[in-house]
């Protein structure tokens, strides 16, 4: 359960933005690294969504997500183990290879962290809290960015129609300097059938315009193994800044069972 700043796990969504905004294209592929980040969440929402949710694993469980990402521009490949060690805290590491397909000499890998606190559980009746810290290094640039954002989850219908919400800010820095931005993303997470959920979201970063994206996850072994699938776009883009997400998620037992 990890889940990047930018509710991006759709950080391919993030960078075709910020491919659009600045200058030459070459520096723009290593820059837009800067907004891919880690992802996951909860056992509930996790991949594909990029809003993140107020749950955490249980205790003593980890966690492995891994997906690709399909762009105009870029291919990337993420691998994010998480744990919860503790009980009320998961921590995160992730790392991805992007590969520029245009020009091979913008290739880059990327390393992720985050940790999240539990603040209160939601259930049927009762919203859930979290607070989430985390951020990303582009080894090629040198690019680094932090991220803290707030996490709330509620019950529309119980766990048959949830609502996600996040908000915080992120300090990016690259070879030019640093700002400071902030960041926010709402989903719908409804399930379907038995073991098959479906969302619906949008987020953002300021200053840099909002997306959108739909997800579909089905459970393959109950709490084990899911398989997942997103398209999105920032809006206004389609179909250039079209992104496609296809992964896996395995779960272990808790160790402390």
């Amino acid at each position: 359960m990890f889940q990047f700043l930018v509710f991006i796990r759709p950080c391919a969504l993030q960078a075709q933005q910020f491919l659009a905004a600045r200058g030459p294209r070459k520096l723009n592929t290593v820059l837009a690294a800067v907004f891919c980040a880690a992802a996951s969440s909860s056992a509930h929402a996790g991949r594909p969504m990029a809003t993140d949710d107020a749950a955490v694993l249980d205790e003593g469980a980890c966690q492995l997500e891994t997906w690709t990402e399909h762009s105009s521009a870029l291919n990337t490949s993420w691998l994010n183990p998480s744990c919860n060690p503790f009980g009320s805290t998961e921590f995160a590491l992730g790392a991805a290879h992007q590969q520029d397909r245009r020009d091979s000499s913008a290739n880059t890998a990327l390393m992720s962290w985050q940790v999240k606190h539990l603040l209160r559980t939601y259930d049927d009746q009762q919203t859930g809290f979290a607070i989430a810290t985390g951020g990303q290094h582009a080894r090629a640039s040198g690019d680094n960015e932090t991220f803290i954002k707030g996490i709330a989850t509620l019950p529309l219908q119980g766990e048959n129609l949830l609502a996600h919400l996040n908000a915080g800010g992120i300090r990016q820095r690259d070879q030019r300097g640093g700002n400071y931005r902030g960041t926010w993303g709402m989903a719908l997470d409804a399930e379907v059938s038995a073991g098959t959920r479906v969302s619906i979201e949008t987020f953002g970063v300021t200053s840099t315009g909002t997306n959108w994206q739909l997800g579909l996850r089905r459970e393959l072994i109950p709490d084990r193994l899911q398989l997942d699938a997103s398209i999105g776009s920032p809006f206004g883009r389609w179909p250039q800044g079209r992104i496609v997400t296809l992964g896996l998620v395995f779960v272990t037992p808790s160790l402390k069972r």
